[in-house]
């Protein structure tokens, strides 16, 4: 090992190893790595970018990426330019992240393109580290070196007791000394894998990252603990460095590899039986407790855990160059035997609290034990510990009301300060308990200002959870809310935190309570009631106001993976984090032929199943019909015009347990429209049948009478999501698509109209208003702004390698689709009708470059009928649409003229007051529960509308039919407004749960 004395900085370590190891494997992520050299030249560049803007010694640089590469170059760059990172998380509340930035005073911020409309500008200078071209053009040699052991490395913030965070300033020497321990106590083989999966804010990233770089190690790279299983290189990882909580659900989960021989856990208490089960595994050779705090720089002790052993593990000793002290409270040592305040000297301490010369002060004091400048001052943890006859520590508590979550560190006294802000709450106090699976849940008891009934409807759980959820990290927001009359007291008048009740974990107020019904349902319901404890769960709750937290969620994943034996990513649960949505997302993900991960790339290749060639030829007359998606709001119209216009059977593909049912489904949705006819009923024949599942979820015999017996297909059916990706939706619209291809290829040939969206053409990166001709193809699949959109571009990829096969296809393309022309009849859950209501009610709407193409319903049916009956329409694509688009202007001053006041502003005021509606739970607005999807202001502007058509061939060729589109007029629109009244649409009164459904359609 080189000279210490010659080491002044962090990074000179890894340049060391740079030159011993440079064609190392240095940072993996996932399926990408990087050598040591290449770490080294990148970190090179981006240092020589940053010193351009001012970065020295002292200057402190924020980083908040999502966890890759770019993060391990970010890190290591500012520390290259001289300058001291600050961690930034992109999952904390934007006024977390700002106060980080403002106490900070950040010049400069790291962070990457998709981050950038989460984190707060201020006066900061934001620095996009995946747009490498602006850093590229910059020396790839080491920066010349200014930086001494005393600058600043990095600051990392904790918890405050008085309600705001504090930043520890850690120094480089601080480090220095903490890796020099680390690389004598640690072996090259314990340290050749190492698994990152701790955020930056945590300072067991510490050890993760530049120990192991320092040491010549490998960095795998994780978004957290348990989604280790699923890594490419998990097999590599031969250290884990966690909390116990982590630990022990990998544990559960069989999700340790048999490369880890050695686990590190710190951050919470240690229960022996989770050590011996780890011993349990035959590769585990050791496990280790860590114990510090970030004031000294990630460890102070460090105990190897014994085999086979029940006693309470031990913290064991201080690592070197660190004095540990038990102190009395006249700061006088304790006998062996006897708990006393935990004081930690040494190397590793801490330069103090940044910008808090008070606090530091208190915590930081001189040291009355030892003459030497390296233990001059003594950290006073807060803890109470006593040393066991062999010499070892034992941690039994705390003085104060600090506590551990999941390893993070949790002042309780930062949410009840904010918990006592809060209107109608007189008192508020928050204590962490144990659930039945041993995992730490905070719980905040409060005492309402009134005991009248109106206070204590004001003061609930959804309304304290979303105010607290703007101002703390996940893991500090409670998982549930007690009510009482008052807080129990000592006999001095203190609060008796041991005498608080123990929480009934219920529903509290999630929302109207509906019952799961599927056999999915139910089965995901048994899993939610183990995880949360609670025992009626409704379909529609969310997880996060049922007490769910990160690890729950983890966990949760995990259960529902094993369960229904499916791959669903943690990313697409909290998209929408229901029973309902995950039932939904389970019925889409079973069966898929497809993979679910690799759109992340914004291209896809999907190929049609080479065995679909049509069979013999076409049939005529057409006597019997086929219609997928007849229970939606278009396949229901459609049905009716099929039935009306021709004397055949239609054959409907629906979802149901029985043709009983199915049948009830069909004729309950058109007598919903005002459709039904008793004439119908003999001509409509349920086919039991799922979009998403092979062969349509039809019987293979059964499949092939179908395709003897029906001469023309009309697939209507689709999962339409605005939020759900690509990979959730291909189920049942790509590869459904395809399954009703094969269905119109056998036997017999069957022409196919596939009915797709205007939402195909190319829209994602264009903010200007396009004008789109009849002949316009539609653009590439990486444009396209929603995972709906893609999935119906690449069906309509394989409608036409299918037509190119001999298939006769035509395609149809919808706009926004509206209520019947003349009955106003409309589904209340469509988004423009949604986003009306929303604005109505709060009396405002947004600036907006839309331009709404709004098409009655009866309208489309009638013109995919006709144009399918021409024989010229095959191998083509129809826009069906209005031939005179509305501006949204336009839209909000007619709904003023019908006595709607609504004042436009500008969309980010619009969206402050949307918040402000998000935060009242009782409002009932319509868009509240769509607002995260307003963040992106261009969404809504894509999803109301972004073209003017020019049309001609197709509208001539049903004028000679005499369908004629109705102009957007006073009467159509009347029409429409007319039955919102009637229906109770516009009335505030009007259920949210008929509303929840808009992604659901």
């Amino acid at each position: 090992m080189q000279n210490q004395t010659q080491i002044n900085s962090i990074h000179q370590l890894v340049e060391l190893q740079v030159s011993k190891t440079p064609d190392a494997v240095a940072v993996v992520f996932e399926d990408q790595h990087l050598t040591y050299r290449e770490l080294n030249e990148r970190a090179n560049q981006l240092a020589h970018y940053l010193q351009t803007l001012g970065v020295k010694p002292e200057v402190l640089v924020g980083i908040c990426v999502d966890r890759s590469l770019e993060m391990i170059v970010g890190l290591l760059g500012i520390l290259k330019a001289g300058g001291a990172y600050v961690p930034l998380d992109p999952s904390y509340p934007q006024e977390r992240l700002s106060f980080i930035i403002q106490d900070t005073q950040l010049p400069v911020l790291l962070t990457q393109h998709r981050l950038r409309e989460i984190v707060p500008t201020h006066q900061v200078q934001i620095i996009c580290i995946d747009n490498w071209q602006a850093i590229a053009g910059q020396p790839a040699d080491d920066p010349s070196r200014e930086v001494q052991p005393q600058n600043l490395a990095y600051v990392i913030y904790t918890s405050g007791s008085t309600g705001q965070p504090k930043g520890v300033a850690i120094e480089h020497r601080n480090t220095i000394a903490f890796i020099n321990w680390a690389e004598e106590f640690f072996t090259t083989e314990q340290l050749a894998g190492v698994l990152a999966s701790t955020s930056l804010c945590f300072d067991l990233s510490i050890f993760e990252i530049f120990v192991t770089l320092s040491c010549g190690g490998k960095v795998i790279v994780a978004q957290n603990a348990l989604h280790l299983p699923n890594l490419p290189a998990a097999n590599e990882v031969t250290l884990i460095n966690t909390v116990p909580s982590a630990i022990a659900e990998l544990f559960r989960m069989k999700g340790i590899p048999t490369s880890v021989q050695t686990v590190n856990l710190a951050g919470e208490p240690l229960q022996s039986t989770l050590v011996q089960q780890l011993y349990q595994l035959d590769h585990i050779q050791q496990v280790f407790n860590l114990y510090g705090p970030t004031e000294d720089t990630t460890y102070s002790t460090v105990a190897l855990m014994e085999k086979g052993t029940s006693e309470i593990p031990s913290i064991g000793r201080p690592i070197s160059q660190t004095q540990i002290y038990l102190l009395d409270a006249h700061l006088n040592p304790v006998l062996t035997g006897a708990e006393g305040e935990l004081y930690i000297s040494g190397a590793g301490l801490a330069r103090g609290y940044l910008n808090r010369p008070e606090l530091t002060s208190e915590k930081f004091i001189s040291n009355p034990f030892s003459q030497q400048p390296e233990q001059a001052r003594l950290y006073k943890t807060g803890d109470l510990a006593a040393y066991m006859p062999n010499g070892e520590l034992k941690v039994f508590g705390r003085i104060d009301h600090q506590v551990k979550i999941r390893g993070f560190r949790v002042e309780l006294g930062e949410i009840e300060a904010l918990l006592n802000k809060s209107l109608g709450i007189q008192q508020a106090v928050v204590v962490a308990r144990d659930d039945n699976m041993g995992n730490k849940r905070l719980v905040a008891y409060i005492v309402p200002k009134s005991s009248t009934k109106v206070a204590l409807q004001q003061v609930t759980a959804r309304i304290l959870r979303s105010l607290l959820k703007q101002k703390l990290p996940e893991y500090m927001v409670p998982s549930a809310f007690v009510q009482l009359d008052e807080l129990p007291l000592t006999l001095n008048g203190k609060i008796d935190r041991r005498a608080l009740p123990v929480p009934q974990w219920t529903r509290m107020e999630a929302g109207a309570y509906v019952a799961p019904h599927s056999p999915v349902e139910i089965q995901l319901a048994e899993i939610w009631n183990r995880l949360l404890e609670v025992e009626q769960i409704g379909t529609y709750d969310s997880f996060y106001e049922l007490g769910g937290n990160s690890l729950l969620a983890i966990q949760l994943v995990y259960q529902t993976n094993e369960a229904f034996q499916i791959e669903l990513l943690l990313s697409k649960f909290l998209e929408n984090p229901t029973i309902a949505g995950l039932a939904q997302t389970i019925d889409a993900l079973r069966g898929a032929e497809i993979s679910t991960n690799k759109t992340n790339n914004l291209t896809v290749e999907v190929e049609l199943d080479p065995t679909i060639y049509p069979e013999n030829t076409l049939v005529e007359p057409v006597l019997e019909l086929f219609l997928t998606g007849a229970t939606g709001f278009l396949g229901a119209f459609l049905l009716a015009e099929l039935l009306e216009q021709s004397r055949s059977d239609v054959y409907c593909l629906v979802r149901a347990s029985s043709i009983e049912e199915g049948k009830a489904r069909l004729h309950n949705t058109l007598k919903r429209y005002q459709l039904w006819n008793e004439d119908f009923s003999a001509r409509i024949v349920p086919i039991l049948g799922d979009l998403s599942q092979p062969s349509l979820g039809i019987e293979a015999g059964q499949f092939l009478r179908l395709a003897e017996k029906i001469d023309i297909i009309y697939h209507c059916g689709a999962w339409v999501n605005m939020i759900y990706p690509y990979s959730a939706l291909a189920a049942s619209n790509v590869i459904g698509t395809q399954e009703v291809l094969r269905l119109a290829s056998q036997t017999k040939i069957k022409p196919v109209h596939f009915i797709s969206t205007v939402d195909v053409f190319s829209t994602a990166n264009e903010a200007e208003i396009r004008v789109v001709g009849e002949r316009d193809a539609t653009g590439p699949f990486s444009s396209l702004y929603n995972g709906y959109a893609q999935s119906k571009y690449i069906a309509e990829k394989l409608v036409m390698t299918a037509h190119s096969r001999g298939l006769p296809v035509s395609i149809y393309r919808p706009s926004n689709i509206m209520g019947h022309s003349q009955t106003g009849i409309c589904q209340n859950n469509g988004f423009v009708a949604r986003m009306v209501k929303g604005c109505i009610q709060m009396g405002i709407a947004p600036e907006l470059k839309a331009v709404l193409n709004l098409v009655p319903v009866d309208f489309v049916s009638q013109s995919i009928y006709h144009l399918s009956r021409r024989q010229s329409s095959f191998g083509k694509a129809f826009q069906v649409v209005n031939p005179v688009s509305l501006e949204w202007e336009q839209l909000v001053n007619w709904i003023n003229r019908q006595g709607y006041p609504l004042e436009i502003v500008a969309y980010e005021t619009w969206y402050s007051q949307l918040l402000k509606q998000r935060q009242n739970r009782t409002s009932e607005n319509a868009l509240t529960p769509l607002t995260a999807l307003f963040v992106n202001q261009q969404f809504i502007q894509q999803s109301l509308g972004s073209f003017y058509f020019e049309l001609e061939d197709s509208l001539d060729k049903l004028a000679v039919n005499s369908i004629v589109c109705p102009p957007v007029n006073d009467d159509l629109l009347n029409s429409y407004f007319s039955y919102f009244t009637k229906c109770g649409f516009l009335n505030p009164s009007y259920s949210e749960s008929q509303m929840r459904d808009l992604v659901l359609q």
